[in-house]
């Protein structure tokens, strides 16, 4: 009985997939099937292309020509990647615009700047940077972002939140380094003043005590931001970004831990490390066995890790970042991952983009300006005074040739001639 049973349901499941089959070929052939998708795709192509026309909408983000909504937040990676250099990737940089204007920028490893740089954003909308600790993977890039300010027009001091306190020894500070940085610098920075407007030589230094759980460093315009602490060494942190009702998650270098468990649950976005499985590390970076082992089970969470974090966790999208993301590693990842996780995540690229509404979240590529040049000021400059202003040494300026000063006093004329000024040459400020 059970055998006759068992040959009718076979027989019925082959006449159902042999009548699907023939039916398809003669859609196939006629253009009938699916009747309801290409009158979907006509009334989008009639829509949205025109043969003179722009198009409305290519699933890729152009920086600069979309308008936020008031409440909806973009995300995007300025930095996807690991310490070791690569084109390919910089070491972890997410931007965070929202709908009321503010932006952050978490992290700012090393190779994000000209990342950054290159959405084309005025550095005067740029000017608040939190960092979940002082690897120069995750602030390698602020020094050069700090130092070039004033020669790509910001305006306005940098504004620098970092981890102390929490029993850390305190030559390991984010004030100490900011303190060190901005000396190593100090003969740039010195000699700059009087040739360009250099007011914005200056770093405002907010430390937060990184031991505490779901401690509050950022409250203002409607923005929440709260720190908790991350198994990575020690003075490494983690951030709960939230505002109108939306909650991002963002986990610096951290082992998996109860705090980002408890408080990144439920989040709209979570942006978690997920480091490579052990042996493709020891492959792919050369690593010994124990450098390996060590590196993604002791202080780092690998793809497994990652994956039951996010299953933990239960946020609504994730992301996956802080790996090398090529052809070949990307698959053993996400094997890994999606081993114990089965819920949405994408896993980082530089320049992927997130647009994060109560509706869910969007994903895209954004596509950069590989030859930016620098947005201009957004307030008049201001030069410093002749007294304060830095004098080359008689010394060194008894160097010049004085043929040259034909040559620059021309200059000098064309420039004025075309622009209404009158300017006159002098090596002597």
């Amino acid at each position: 009985m059970k055998k006759a049973l068992l040959n009718i349901c076979v027989f019925l499941i082959v006449v159902t997939m042999a009548a699907v089959y023939l039916l398809g070929q003669h859609h196939g052939r006629t253009g009938e099937g699916l009747a309801i998708v290409n009158e979907a795709v006509a009334a989008q192509t009639k829509s949205s292309f025109s043969p003179a026309g722009a198009t409305k909408d290519l699933n890729v983000y152009y920086p600069g020509t979309e308008d936020l909504a008031p409440d909806e937040i973009r995300v995007i990676a300025c930095g996807s990647g690991m310490p070791m250099p690569r084109l390919k990737q910089a070491a972890p940089c997410f931007l965070i615009e929202l709908g009321n204007g503010d932006k952050f920028i978490f992290d700012m490893g090393t190779g994000s700047m000209e990342r950054i740089y290159a959405l084309g954003i005025p550095l005067d909308y740029l000017d608040k940077v939190f960092l979940t600790h002082l690897h120069g993977d995750h602030m390698g890039d602020l020094p050069g972002f700090y130092v070039y300010g004033p020669q790509n027009n910001r305006s306005k001091p940098l504004r620098v939140w970092g981890p102390a306190g929490g029993g850390t020894r305190p030559e390991w500070s984010t004030k100490t380094a900011m303190d060190h940085m901005q000396k190593f610098w100090g003969w740039m920075t010195g000699t700059l003043v009087g040739t360009i407007d250099t007011t914005a030589f200056k770093i405002d230094v907010t430390e937060y005590d990184w031991s505490k759980v779901n401690n509050v460093i950022y409250d203002h315009n409607g923005v929440v931001i709260r720190s908790l602490p991350a198994i990575h060494f020690e003075q490494a942190a983690s951030f709960i970004l939230e505002w109108n009702g939306l909650k991002l998650a963002y986990m610096g270098d951290s082992l998996p831990n109860k705090w980002w468990i408890k408080h990144a649950n439920g989040a709209d976005l979570a942006i978690g490390e997920c480091f490579l499985p052990p042996d493709l590390a020891a492959r792919k970076w050369g690593f010994t066995p124990q450098e390996a082992l060590n590196a993604v089970t002791t202080i780092h969470a690998n793809a497994v890790f990652s994956g039951k974090v996010m299953a933990m966790t239960k946020a609504k999208h994730n992301v996956a970042y802080h790996f090398q993301n090529d052809a070949d590693t990307l698959p053993i990842v996400m094997n890994a991952v999606e081993s114990v996780y089965d819920g949405p995540v994408d896993y980082a690229q530089d320049f992927m983009v997130w647009n994060v509404t109560k509706k869910g979240v969007r994903t895209r590529m954004g596509i950069p300006n590989r030859e930016s040049y620098p947005t201009p000021s957004l307030v008049e400059k201001k030069m410093a005074s002749s007294k304060d202003r830095y004098q080359t040494p008689d010394k060194v300026l008894a160097g010049w040739p004085e043929e040259f000063n034909a040559v620059a006093d021309k200059i000098y004329a064309d420039f004025n001639k075309e622009h209404g000024t009158d300017f006159k040459f002098q090596l002597k400020k």
